[in-house]
């Protein structure tokens, strides 16, 4: 899974000028140090100006500028932090 996200994030790189890439879930079945080692790849790679990481785990957070929680409490999703 990580050497897979490791080739997309570098095709991006080489294919798009954007400087934006999106990782949906990429530490879905992955253990505690793979996701670690996970979170290194994304900082390697100086083509992204901004990176978009959606999760329900917290790998990603000690690389983020800025994250948004959501909960859903009886059926209704609210922001509980920003």
């Amino acid at each position: 899974m990580a050497a897979a996200l490791a080739v997309r994030l570098a095709i991006l790189e080489q294919l798009s000028s954007l400087g934006v890439a999106f990782l949906d879930e990429p530490t879905a079945n992955l253990d505690e140090q793979k996701k670690t080692n996970l979170v290194g790849q994304p900082e390697s790679l100086d083509a992204f100006d901004q990176l978009a990481v959606i999760s329900h785990d917290s790998t990603f957070e000690s690389m983020t500028d800025y994250s948004v929680k959501i909960e859903k409490p009886e059926q209704t999703s609210e922001v509980v932090s920003d």
